[in-house]
């Protein structure tokens, strides 16, 4: 059992560990994304199917691989429950849309990008969900075209072409991993390239989208998920145990974590959590904000005002009726979130994220002279004669006229 009593050398080294181990570099991710990234530029579709008959065990010809999503039938059951959780998702992103404003003869205009990669991972499973949480507020937003990025295995299911069908994505590139990102990012002969690659993966995935930063746009870096889970006295440690628990079925990489001023519920916890007594709730909400993790799921007496104190965090579920595990799926927020301390500056995936904005400036020429004078001083200041010169001709020329 993993239990630590804050404030001791013993814990002070484990949460030392656990931000050092978050901020590591995975250099064969790298080195394994920059020969995909080199492949897919010099080969195209030709690099990417033989990286898919040589990881999936899959031969595709590589005019084959980007397929059209096809007419299926499934289950009633999870038919309604993909609906249900389309519905809530929709219902929760709408109200994120930016809008357009103007300031007299200023604009600032706010347009979708045209076309968005989403990645859904296809390793252990086929994550039907991811495709929700990133197609819905691309669509939301207005984007034109929306590509599925996925595996092969995952690309065979009928449960995703539904949902494909269902969120109007046109386009399904069968190829995961760090070729996919390469593929989606630059282009192959069969598919034109994409704008920005949203969506969650594993390390070659995170490091292929860090390299590729600048040719596309991305939404975040992400690394193994993490749940933070404060609770005292009060709390059911069943729930907590299952919170814990879900979390960490994600892999052996996935961190999670008890912040509790009980002992007792301390002593309760599985051998895979780390399980720290506090001595208040401050400390925890501290640790939290120093840790800034992925999902934080509050059992304590007051969740919600522990929940609106904590500043870093990508999602807080306060209570015992809200399972982070639910909010992967069917409540509504999305679940592709910041991850490795990342909350500090990253947020939550949303509608935001696909549109791009511009500011459109047409002011008269009485205007423009009423600063210029300002700005002209200002560039001075800053040793830019050609800037001041710039403004000032047409400072002249309206005075001139005036």
């Amino acid at each position: 059992m993993r239990v630590f009593t804050t404030n001791t050398p013993e814990s002070d080294d484990t949460l030392r560990a656990i931000l050092e181990r978050r901020s590591a570099t995975n250099e064969n991710a790298l080195r394994v994304a920059d020969e995909m990234i080199a492949g897919v530029r010099a080969r195209g579709d030709a690099y990417v199917a033989a990286v898919i008959a040589k990881f999936d065990g899959v031969t595709l010809e590589p005019d084959a691989i980007k397929i059209a999503p096809r007419k299926v039938t499934i289950s009633a059951e999870m038919q309604n429950a993909i609906d249900l959780a389309i519905d809530r998702v929709e219902a929760f992103h709408r109200p994120q849309l930016p809008q357009s404003y103007r300031l007299g003869n200023l604009e600032h205009r706010v347009r979708p990008i045209r076309r968005a990669g989403v990645y859904v991972p296809g390793g252990r499973a086929v994550y039907l969900s991811t495709l929700i949480m990133t197609a819905v507020p691309a669509r939301i937003a207005g984007v034109e075209e929306i590509v599925c990025i996925t595996t092969s295995a995952a690309a065979d299911r009928d449960e995703l072409h539904y949902v494909c069908n269902r969120l109007g994505v046109r386009e399904i590139y069968r190829c995961g991993g760090a070729a996919g990102v390469a593929a989606a990012a630059l282009g192959t002969q069969s598919l034109a390239r994409v704008d920005k690659i949203v969506g969650p993966g594993n390390a070659y995935v995170t490091a292929a989208k860090m390299r590729l930063i600048g040719e596309v746009g991305i939404d975040m870096t992400a690394g193994p998920t993490e749940l933070i889970v404060i609770a005292d006295d009060s709390a059911d440690a069943k729930f907590v145990i299952a919170d814990l628990l879900a979390q960490a079925e994600h892999g052996a990489d996935s961190e999670v974590v008890l912040l509790t001023t009980s002992p007792s519920l301390a002593a309760q916890m599985p051998e895979r959590a780390l399980s720290f007594v506090v001595r208040s709730m401050d400390e925890a909400i501290a640790i939290t904000d120093l840790i800034a993790p992925e999902h934080l799921s509050i059992h304590a007496r007051d969740a919600a005002s522990i929940g609106a104190r904590v500043q870093n965090c990508g999602a807080i579920y306060c209570g015992p009726s809200a399972p982070p595990a639910a909010g992967d799926y069917v409540i509504g927020p999305n679940h592709v979130l910041p991850t490795a301390g990342s909350a500090r500056f990253f947020s939550p995936l949303g509608v935001y994220d696909f549109v791009k904005r511009s500011n459109v400036i047409s002011i008269s020429a009485e205007e423009l002279a009423e600063v210029s004078e300002a700005g002209e001083r200002i560039a001075t200041f800053e040793g830019l004669p050609a800037h001041a010169a710039s403004m000032a001709i047409r400072r002249t020329a309206c005075l001139a006229t005036s």
